[in-house]
């Protein structure tokens, strides 16, 4: 038996550790207090002192490490992202080590927290459905399949803004400074945007999906996010096939993200994987 779901939940955080230069023994620690800042209802990530104390205690363990991180990288720049963030000028001017720190956390936790789900989702929901089979005869099909995927998982659950000035929305008046709140996955299966949006489709096109959102803050780690799962559902699918669960599925405790953080299951590895 493999957990599925607790190899995906490690997975981002090779990509960002790697791309960031964040010392690999500090990887497992960053993974567990990534999911406690957005998963502090879960069981398995709630500290004993509560849903409060743990978002606290999260936030001010990330925001310390980046700090001193900062101050070390500072003096040994090189070319990784970090060194990026520090280095770069812009508008006549770098970033305070507040705005670097700010950046990190942000990215850290925004790919540890979001990319797993949407693998995770895949095995949970869809073997013995014929989709991963059908996928794996159709390797050409990879790049639309992996964004029904994306569209499928919905990993954020919800984005808040406010609105700017008075405006109707579907004939319900919004007023300046109220919050507006779109709920990604129901967006995502909108059935006047969507033929048949209750089936995973792998040939689905166009998928216009709000995975990664919209407008001015549509994530800026859609690139890598995206690459990511390429490589990893065109390896998983050339190398292993007869996917089977191995157990019961279970779910993520979290108001923002939706997705599984244990997937246990089982595969057999192809004889002569094509290259």
């Amino acid at each position: 038996m493999f957990d599925f779901g607790r190899a995906m939940m490690a997975m981002p955080m090779w990509v960002t550790g790697t791309m960031m230069r964040l010392p690999r023994s500090d990887w497992e620690w960053l993974i567990r207090v990534t999911t406690m800042c957005i998963a502090a209802d879960d069981p398995e990530y709630q500290g004993p002192n509560g849903k409060s104390a743990t978002l606290t205690q999260a936030h001010l363990e990330l925001f310390s490490y980046f700090q001193d991180v900062v101050d070390h990288r500072r003096g040994h720049l090189g070319d990784d992202l970090l060194s990026v963030l520090i280095s770069t000028r812009f508008e006549g001017r770098t970033m305070s080590p507040g705005e670097v720190i700010s950046n990190c956390y942000s990215l850290l936790l925004g790919a540890n927290v979001t990319t797993p789900h949407a693998p995770t989702f895949v095995m949970a929901e869809l073997i013995g459905s014929g989709v991963l089979e059908d996928w794996a005869r159709h390797p050409e099909l990879n790049r639309s399949a992996c964004e029904e995927a994306l569209r499928w998982a919905s990993p954020v659950n919800h984005i808040m803004r406010y609105a700017t000035s008075d405006t109707v929305l579907r004939n319900t008046p919004v007023a300046a400074g109220d919050a507006v709140v779109v709920w990604l996955g129901g967006a995502n299966r909108d059935e006047r945007v969507f033929a048949d949006p209750q089936i995973f489709d792998i040939r689905r096109r166009p998928n216009k999906h709000l995975a990664f959102g919209i407008g001015p803050h549509y994530c800026v780690g859609h690139s890598v996010g995206r690459a990511t799962l390429s490589v990893l559902f065109e390896e998983l699918l050339r190398s292993y096939e007869d996917f089977a669960q191995a157990g019961q599925p279970e779910r993520l405790v979290s108001t923002f993200t939706s997705g599984y953080k244990h997937v246990p299951i089982t595969a057999r590895r192809r004889p002569n994987p094509a290259r």
